[in-house]
């Protein structure tokens, strides 16, 4: 009974992404243009449901892990603050409606992104023990999934870039930036136990990947 109990959690989990995730993805990626405005405006909903379910999954809560999550989001958002104020972090850019609330100019779900998306790694690439290389790989990825996200972004309202030009700093600061979470969440809190965070970061990518497809 002990050992159904989670795995029936992690299925449970599986389920309801992959079925949040596939019915998104028509309704955006084929659907009509009333459907897509409609499947576009629960994306704050969808990111919301996809950390609950991520959280759900995770081992072994502790205040140094959800003070280090706590703080991921606050510097992602902050980060993203000054970036969309100055220019000067990933280039010029503002947000359009679709990620929802925003505070000074920049919606509250970009820190749960920041969040979501660097805990997935973390858990991902818990096997390489030697720090840099972790940090490296780590950034490495999350730079190339917004290589990913970037194109789809612009045609959805997500976000948008100075002349619809992205710039190379922003992948530069986006490397540079989750290099350093990295290395701190390394730091800090060594070892993340969550069966489903795999699952959450390969539906990004696939999600982004057809998406891609099929807007062009």
């Amino acid at each position: 009974m002990n050992s159904f109990l989670p795995n029936n959690r992690f299925y449970t989990a599986l389920f309801i992404l992959l079925s949040v995730y596939t019915v998104g993805l028509i309704g955006i990626g084929v659907g009509t243009r009333e459907a897509r405005e409609h499947f576009l405006s629960l994306t704050p909903l969808n990111l919301l449901l996809t950390v609950a379910v991520l959280f759900w999954n995770h081992k072994d809560w502790s205040l140094r892990v959800a003070g280090m999550c706590l703080f991921v989001f606050l510097f992602g958002f902050f980060i993203e603050v000054a970036g969309v104020k100055t220019g000067w972090v990933f280039g010029s850019y503002f947000y359009g409606k679709t990620l929802g609330l925003k505070i000074l100019d920049v919606p509250l779900m970009i820190g749960v992104n920041w969040m979501m998306l660097v805990y997935c790694i973390v858990v991902l690439l818990q096997p390489i023990r030697n720090s840099m290389l972790f940090a490296t790989m780590g950034a490495a990825v999350m730079t190339l999934l917004d290589i990913l996200i970037e194109p789809v972004a612009i045609r959805l309202d997500f976000w948008h870039w100075s002349n619809e030009i992205i710039p190379l700093q922003n992948y530069v600061a986006w490397f540079l930036v989750s290099f350093l979470l990295f290395l701190c969440f390394r730091r800090l809190v060594p070892v993340l136990s969550n069966r489903i965070a795999g699952w959450v970061l390969g539906i990004q990518f696939a999600f982004f990947t057809v998406l891609n497809l099929l807007l062009r």
